[in-house]
């Protein structure tokens, strides 16, 4: 395997898709690239094929090594290894010390917290000198060993792909460009370059639950089941890789479809579009969502499940989450994020209601009274601005709500859709009415702004569902502010 054009590889591919990231990157061919070298024969393979690529001017290069303090004498003998490797090359070198056990969190095992702590100092070091390229020198062997870690563990389908060979670290991008070879074309490498490298003694060391998988769990596997597991788990990941990609495509379509308002930690999203879509879908939308204002945080497969039960539902709810977080349904408008905002703006809101085939009722927040009932079609209509015919279903659920940012009519006689807001600014409606202006809703379609726009949805002429007037008294003095 020609090592030095896969690495070469990688860097072009990163030419071409950081302009898909945010914010300034130097010009081509001047990638400032930090190469992570624990002084193990991986890492001292990377950066040899590196230092090659430094020297044909492809990129800039930073060696760095994180000490983690757990192996005393033999953890020194290796920085020291690598920074004398380093000034040989002369490449620029910088080693972070990192205490483990000082900032393990409670429950966190020592490998998980050595792994979070490795990747924070990496991206503190990169902040330092600007945009860069992290990589680092995982290879096939340890996907395979992932795979099978995540496996044993339990794990979602996204799991199973395994690690990435890029993905964000902060405002930089970490890649693994040796994630398609294997152990061995690695030793051979090192062997046929008379590369010198440190041996890590807790490797050996089983009370690590990877090292048991290295050495206990995939040679056992190997001899009783398949000597080719290994090929097998990183077959696995590349197939799984490749239909999460595309499913959290999907995914992220029907939830691009169904907001309404995202806030910093906040969102807004519209139940019916996410309650149709199939459960596998359902749980990838939800994901997505609790993701995207919730990106720091660990979300349980519990959290997703309890939102997803709930949105089953019709009418109203609540589920509460980790992180202090809650999930508020009302009236098919799921309210999601930190229990003190999400209720604050819950409560800002009057509550929804439903419009039966005969009502009368009020909203007091509009000082509005409303009154409905079925009719035969009548052959003339009011020209009125607060009354409205419907052709509607039996079984057709209507609801007045509060509007909310994003919302969109398609105003009668017109062939494209309209904000909310737009009719209330052409109406010159105050500000202080809209915050609880109601509309008529029939699932995520807006029938009717009363006094300002009827929709184009559910005409009378020439249907033969059954016809509901509906009327809004108001006060007067509302009235002729409109």
């Amino acid at each position: 395997m020609d090592l030095n054009r896969l690495a070469a590889e990688a860097l072009a591919a990163l030419h071409a898709g950081r302009r898909h990231t945010e914010g300034e990157w130097p010009k081509e061919g001047r990638l400032h690239v930090i190469a992570a070298v624990s002084g193990g024969a991986d890492s001292m393979v990377l950066l040899d094929i590196l230092a090659n690529l430094r020297d044909a001017g492809i990129c800039r290069l930073t060696v760095c090594h994180v000490h983690h303090g757990l192996r005393g004498g033999e953890a020194d003998r290796d920085a020291a290894f690598v920074e004398a490797h380093a000034r040989t090359r002369d490449i620029h070198f910088q080693m972070v010390r990192i205490n483990v056990y000082a900032h393990r969190r409670s429950g966190e095992s020592v490998e998980t917290a050595a792994r979070r702590l490795r990747y924070d100092a990496l991206e503190r070091v990169a902040d330092t000198l600007g945009r860069c390229v992290v990589m680092t020198a995982h290879h096939a062997d340890d996907q395979a060993e992932t795979v099978l870690d995540r496996l044993l563990r339990g794990t979602s389908p996204a799991g199973l792909g395994g690690m990435r060979q890029s993905r964000a670290l902060g405002r930089h991008i970490l890649v693994r460009p040796l994630l398609s070879a294997y152990k061995r074309d690695l030793l051979a490498y090192a062997k046929e370059r008379g590369i010198a490298h440190c041996e890590d003694s807790s490797n050996k060391e089983l009370r690590y639950t990877r090292n048991r998988l290295r050495e206990d769990l995939l040679p056992k596997l190997r001899k009783d089941f398949n000597p080719r597991i290994g090929e097998a788990l990183v077959r696995l990941a590349d197939i799984a890789l490749e239909e999460d990609l595309y499913l959290e495509t999907v995914a992220r379509d029907h939830l691009r479809a169904v907001w309404i308002d995202k806030g910093t930690k906040t969102a807004q999203v519209r139940v019916p579009g996410i309650r149709n879509l199939p459960c596998a879908l359902q749980r990838r939308v939800i994901k997505l969502l609790l993701k995207d204002i919730g990106a720091t945080l660990y979300w349980r497969f519990s959290d997703i499940e309890a939102i997803r039960s709930m949105i089953g539902e019709h009418g109203g709810g609540h589920r509460l989450l980790t992180n202090d977080w809650i999930a508020v349904l009302q009236c098919d408008i799921l309210h999601i994020g930190p229990s003190t905002l999400v209720l604050r703006a819950c409560d800002s809101h009057w509550t929804p209601a439903e419009l039966g085939w005969s009502s009368f009722f009020s909203l007091l927040p509009m000082r509005w009274q409303i009154a409905a009932e079925p009719v035969a079609g009548p052959e003339r209509f009011t020209p009125s601005k607060w009354e409205a015919w419907f052709a509607r279903e039996e079984e057709e659920r209507f609801v007045f709500r509060p509007w909310l940012l994003g919302d969109r009519i398609q105003p009668l006689g017109m062939k494209g859709t309209k904000l909310v807001s737009d009719v209330f600014i052409d109406a010159k409606v105050p500000k202080s009415l809209r915050a609880c202006y109601a509309v008529l809703t029939a699932g995520d379609e807006i029938l009717w702004v009363p006094g300002l726009c009827r929709s184009g949805s559910h005409l009378v002429a020439q249907s033969r569902r059954a016809v509901q007037h509906v009327r809004i008294i108001a006060d007067r003095h509302d009235q002729g502010r409109q």
